[in-house]
């Protein structure tokens, strides 16, 4: 008891001893002995409004009523979308980093848990190892924080395509993009940078209802590999390339993975490829211009348990979009600023099939009552859809309007 004791007393000792320094507004920064702390965190409020707008014989019945809105009983509804706590900091060496996030919405609860150590090799030049679980730096969307996103909404081809097959390099919902893995951050240059990544991938877990998704394991050998070149010529101008290679287990018919063939292992795995292009232009104050131009083919291999013969079927998907804000400085006052975005997204998840392209159109002022610290956005959503209900034409029939009115807190 007494060593307990001395212990402790020592310890608070130490804790009280310990250097803090001062916090910048809307920052608790901890230091220690060991390093630093900061502590953040990200609330996030959503009320959603859902209307049908189409004529479509949804459930077959000869007749269009009430019964075929697509939103039957759910056209509004409040959504605790996020409830997120970072912590970060460094230990002893500041090039020694680590970060935890979590969401009290996510049933898995943790988010994010890595460390980082950069090597300094000259002026703009380093180099920075990743390891843990974490967004990759794929895209300019999935990298940034969910306060940082210029809509409410995800684009389409990334949020739809992974979950229209489950069979995608992305997860879903609130995992959209993390992996568990291995990444390397190059700056080659001032205006060069090259990252890189392996890791587990894209997970399905076929318990339960075979809809549960993770990636803390993994469930095969192979692999998930990304590759992202980008360049800033000017300040303010950015181009970039990324390529995607993902190799999920394949699905029996019923749902069970494939056993391993002792004779023939390529059949094992599904394979999906991303190849992504995008630009970013922000060389005019409160102007921000943004796109993205993505291509995916994937392979989808299933087995027939009745006769044990494999197949396999191959899909490529085109997708993109292109956005458009304007950000007017202390418009509401000092620190109070206002923005109006406008985003054009488009998905076709088999270019062989004429009935399955999407096109969406989110429009809505964003109000920065104190910065990034708190915000209230309010998108409008239209999106409009070919409709395998009508094959005969290539029209986009099946028409929704979305309103989003969401409430963001950062500290």
């Amino acid at each position: 008891m007494m060593r307990s004791v001395i212990a402790l007393a020592a310890a608070c000792g130490i804790a009280a001893a310990a250097p803090v320094r001062a916090a910048e507004p809307g920052q608790t920064v901890i230091n220690s002995n060991y390093g630093s702390l900061t502590v953040s965190m990200i609330l996030q409020t959503l009320f959603g409004a859902r209307f049908d707008g189409s004529d479509l014989d949804r459930d077959a019945s000869g007749t269009v009523n009430d019964l075929d809105d697509t939103f039957a009983n759910n056209h509004y509804d409040f959504q605790l979308q996020r409830a997120r706590i970072i912590l970060k900091g460094n230990l002893l060496s500041p090039n020694l980093t680590y970060a935890f996030q979590g969401d009290a919405t996510n049933p898995e609860f943790v988010l994010d848990a890595k460390m980082s150590y950069v090597i300094p090799e000259g002026e703009g030049i380093s180099t920075a190892i990743t390891v843990g679980r974490t967004l990759p730096p794929f895209t300019l969307i999935l990298p940034r924080l969910v306060s940082r996103l210029e809509a409410i909404n995800y684009p389409l081809y990334l949020f739809n395509a992974p979950t229209g097959d489950r069979r995608q390099p992305f997860s879903p919902a609130n995992n959209t993009g993390r992996m568990v893995g291995l990444f390397l951050t190059q700056k080659l240059t001032p205006v060069f940078q090259l990252d890189l990544g392996v890791f587990n991938g894209f997970q399905r877990n076929p318990d339960l209802t075979r809809l549960t998704f993770s990636n803390f394991a993994d469930e095969n050998d192979p692999k998930d590999f990304f590759a992202r070149a980008q360049v800033k010529p000017l300040e303010g101008l950015l181009f970039a390339a990324d390529f995607w290679a993902g190799f999920p287990a394949s699905l029996a018919s019923d749902g069970n993975f494939f056993a391993v063939a002792a004779d023939d292992h390529t059949l094992e795995n599904d394979s999906n490829y991303f190849a992504v292009f995008e630009a970013e232009f922000t060389m005019i104050e409160g102007l921000k211009i943004m796109g993205e131009f993505a291509y995916r083919h994937s392979t989808v291999r299933t087995l027939d348990t009745g006769t044990g013969t494999r197949s396999e079927a191959t899909t490529d998907g085109l997708g993109g979009w292109f956005h458009v804000g304007y950000l007017f400085k202390d418009l509401l006052g000092a620190g109070a600023d206002f923005e109006f975005i406008a985003r054009l997204d488009y998905w076709d998840g088999d270019i062989d099939n004429d009935d399955n392209d999407t096109l969406r159109l989110t429009v809505g002022p964003h109000f920065f009552l104190e910065g990034l610290h708190s915000q209230i956005r309010l998108n409008y959503l239209f999106n409009a859809s070919q409709s395998a209900l009508t094959p005969a034409d290539d029209a986009f029939d099946d028409l929704r309007h979305e309103l989003w009115l969401q409430a963001v807190v950062e500290i």
